[in-house]
């Protein structure tokens, strides 16, 4: 696999807007629609004030904590003060620092995720704040505890081992956990949705199939399993027919999930994770560099 740094980076940032732009994708933001509070553009910010935190880590510059970190940081030079891609940005450090380093990603990406340290941990934590993001209440090591970040350091525990704390409820911990394995199934899928139904269409039916098969972390928090379940539940009940039906269902779901302010933000970044590999892989717009 090529280790050029700019293509890293633009691997990472091209997943994050054609994730964003996919439609209709329910329950997100996306080109058709903002939120009240939360716009495309905003998306756009926090995808395009990113690049030069893929091109380190592709570069290898800095530990994946601090790259969390400073993305997120680089919001709020442009005015974004809302949460809009912390979940996919701390899938994607750690997927830019393994594409850099040219190995299998999967093998390299299991790497770097096992030399994160106390330190990371700490940054992981500045990063939550300053996204402002939401997450499940937990008895220890809560993102939202002051002394927490103490604590880390104190005991040694690295961010891989607070990712392992909250695997059990949070998908993007999940997938540090695992050794991002669904969101490498996930790439498998969307290859070939994508070969099938073209970029667009292949990525809004490739999020239905994320989403009917595994509950939203985000949907969860805010509502409660039961919620995130029923979420799941409505998203299957769409699939399995014709295409240009199944797309028209999910048009008119994304206007159910809108109006029940149900966002499943953590499928779309486990979808903006699966994009990065694909596009690493060359499984979706292939290079036709020699």
């Amino acid at each position: 696999m090529k280790t050029d740094p700019d293509r890293i980076a633009q691997g990472a940032q091209l997943s994050m807007l054609i994730e964003l732009s996919s439609t209709p994708k329910p329950g997100n933001v996306d080109r058709s629609h903002d939120f009240e509070e939360i716009k495309f553009h905003h998306f756009l910010i926090s995808a395009v004030s990113a690049y030069p935190v893929f091109r380190d880590a592709a570069l290898g510059v800095e530990p994946a904590g601090t790259l969390i970190r400073r993305a997120v940081s680089a919001w709020r030079g442009w005015g974004l003060s809302q949460n809009t891609h912390f979940g996919t940005i701390a899938l994607l450090v750690p997927l830019a620092k393994a594409a850099g380093r040219g190995g299998d990603l999967h093998e390299e990406v299991a790497q770097v995720l096992e030399e994160t340290t106390a330190e990371d941990a700490v940054e992981f934590y500045a990063a939550f704040r300053i996204a402002g993001a939401r997450v499940a209440e937990v008895e220890d090591m809560s993102l939202e505890d002051p002394t927490s970040s103490d604590r880390l350091l104190s005991e040694k525990r690295t961010l891989l081992d607070l990712m392992h704390l909250s695997s059990g409820h949070d998908l993007v911990a999940r997938e540090w956990s695992t050794g991002f394995e669904r969101s490498f199934a996930l790439s498998g899928i969307l290859k070939e949705r994508v070969r099938d139904l073209g970029i667009n269409d292949g990525v809004v039916i490739a999020y239905l199939e994320a989403l009917a098969q595994v509950p939203d972390g985000l949907v969860a928090s805010k509502f409660g399993p039961a919620k995130a379940e029923e979420a799941s539940c409505r998203a299957r009940a769409i699939l399995g027919r014709e295409v240009s039906e199944t797309l028209r269902l999910a048009g008119d779901l994304d206007d159910e999930f809108i109006e029940e302010d149900v966002n499943p933000g953590s499928t779309a970044d486990i979808i903006g994770a699966a994009l990065f590999i694909a596009l690493m892989e060359g499984s979706i717009l292939r290079s036709e560099e020699g």
